[in-house]
This record gives structure tokens, sequence and C-alpha cells, in this order.
């Protein structure tokens, strides 16, 4: 009796330190959720680069830019962020970038510092797009050349289908969502062997940071939307010059998929980035920049000659 006694004792004390230490552990992530909240939109070694960044109220929205120092003529351009990884992943492309153009960065509304609370709801790919030209208006400008990568490229479709006259040219990298993978399984198993690839420089800190600004709610929801947006069906409409720059090993949107949207534009391109990935812009974004740069340029003279 007094074993059975002593090992229903132990058992018991077993359970309660399992129940403090999963407690313990609830509350440590709790905290560490908040924290990332909490981060600077702008990182710290970008600040130092001379990245600045403000709030502007924008419709119904409270939308944080950032924005490189200098003043350059010509038309702006404008970055445009994937799906929860927001503008701090475009940092380093526009700080290339803004050696030869003034660069802006705005975050979307509900990601990254455009965050909304939870009870607002989650924004389709036109209301992104409406908010992007919003944007454009509310900073006095009238026209941009616009990159974006992964989800931006479905939101700057919509954008440029929709307020034609903002776009001057368009570069989509890694556009989706593959029509050929549909499905959330797939891409989700197609980003998980992306980002095996991308050890050189991995996105996971600023992906816990942007997951953390957007909540899982907007994530997800977003992610839903996505899926349904079929950006092959507003390509055909686009007459701004556009590039479809694609990193050859991209998995997300796969050599097929790219040539396919390339086919579909009345006036694009198709460019191949040698050993990149879907995240080009963070990973590899010097090259980005060297690559679309003869296209820019060209962007840029035909808005002045115009």
């Amino acid at each position: 009796m007094k074993r059975s006694a002593t090992d229903h004792s132990g058992r018991n004390g077993a359970i309660m330190a399992g129940v403090v230490l999963g407690m313990g552990s609830a509350l440590w992530a709790i905290k560490r959720w908040r924290q990332l909240k909490q981060t600077p939109p702008v990182s710290a070694h970008s600040h130092r680069a001379g990245l600045a960044g403000y709030y502007q109220q924008v419709g119904p929205w409270r939308m944080f830019t950032r924005v490189t120092p200098d003043e350059k003529p010509g038309l702006p351009v404008v970055l445009v962020h994937g799906l929860v990884l927001a503008g701090r992943a475009m940092e380093d492309l526009a700080l290339a970038l803004g050696r030869d153009y003034k660069v802006l960065v705005p975050d979307l509304p509900g990601f990254g510092g455009s965050a909304l609370p939870n009870s607002e709801p989650v924004l389709n790919v036109d209301q992104l797009a409406d908010a992007l030209w919003m944007w454009l208006q509310q900073n006095k400008l009238e026209c941009a050349v616009w990159v974006a990568n992964s989800f931006g490229c479905q939101v700057l479709a919509a954008l440029a289908v929709r307020y034609p006259d903002a776009v001057a040219g368009l570069v989509l990298q890694g556009p989706t969502v593959d029509r050929h993978a549909r499905s959330l399984p797939r891409q989700i198993w197609r980003d998980w062997r992306n980002g095996k690839q991308e050890t050189q420089r991995p996105p996971g800190e600023i992906s816990r940071v942007d997951y953390a600004k957007a909540g899982l709610r907007r994530a997800f929801g977003t992610f839903q939307l996505m899926l349904r947006d079929r950006i092959e069906r507003r390509l055909p409409h686009i007459t701004a010059p556009t590039l479809i720059l694609h990193g050859s090993r991209d998995i997300v949107a796969p050599a097929r998929w790219v040539e396919e949207l390339a086919s579909l534009l009345p006036n694009g391109e198709l460019l191949t980035l040698p050993n990149g990935t879907h995240t080009l812009n963070y990973v590899y974004p010097w090259s980005f920049c060297r690559a679309i740069r003869p296209f820019v340029q060209r962007v840029q003279q035909e808005a002045r000659h115009e």
C-alpha cells in the first residue's frame, strides 16, 4: 500500500510539474509575442543607412511608409511587400535602388507598421489595391514605377487594372498563385521547401515580427483571399510595361507558371535570375536591384518623353 501511494503521489507531482511548465511556456510565448509586436517598423541597420519612416492617415487606415533619404529626379519607385512579410523585407532593396531613385515602401493596411486591430475586417486584393491608390493620392504622387514580391504582385495587378494612370511600369517578382497548385497544403509545402533553400539569409526573424504585428487571424484570412484571387485574369488587361522577374530556384512561382503569365501580358517580358529563390527582395536584394535597373531606367526615360 505504501508503494502504491508513493507511485500515485509521484504521478500527481509529474502532472503538476507538466502543468506548471506548460503554463510557464504559454506565458513566455505571450510575452514574446507582445515584444515582437512592439518591434520598430524600420530596422536599426536601415535607419543607420538613412532610411526614414512616417505614419499618415490614408482613408480609414493609419499607414506606415519607409522612404529613402535623398530626392531624386524622375518617377518614384514604390516597393510592395508580399503576404504578411511586410516592408521590413524590402528595406535593403529600397536602399540599393535609392542610389538612383526616390524609393517608398508602404506597409499595406493590416501589416507591419500599418497593423490593424483584430476587430477590423481582412481586406481582399481589390481593397488593398484601392488602399495603395489612396496612399498615392495622400502622398501627392500621380504615377510611379511599382515593384512587388509574391502576393504583392496580385495587389499591383489589381492596381494596374483599376487605376492604370497610376502605373508607369511594373516589376512582378515571384507572382502568386500558381494555378496548377492552388490549394493551401500545396502552397504551404512549396513555401517550406523554398525556405530550406534560403539559408544564406533566412527571413525567419522578420517573419516572426510581421506575423505578430498582423496577427494569425489576418494572416490566415489574407492567405485564403490570396488563393481565391486569379492574377492570370487581370494580366491581359494591363497596358503598362511589365517585367516578370523569376528566380531559377523559385519553387513557389516556378518557371512554367511565370512563362504562362508573361505570355498573357500585352507589354510584358520575363527575366530569370540564376540561383534566385522566391524571396529575392530579402535574400538577394542587390542582385534584384541590378537585374531590374535597365527596365526601370527604360520606364523612367519613356515617362520623361511623354
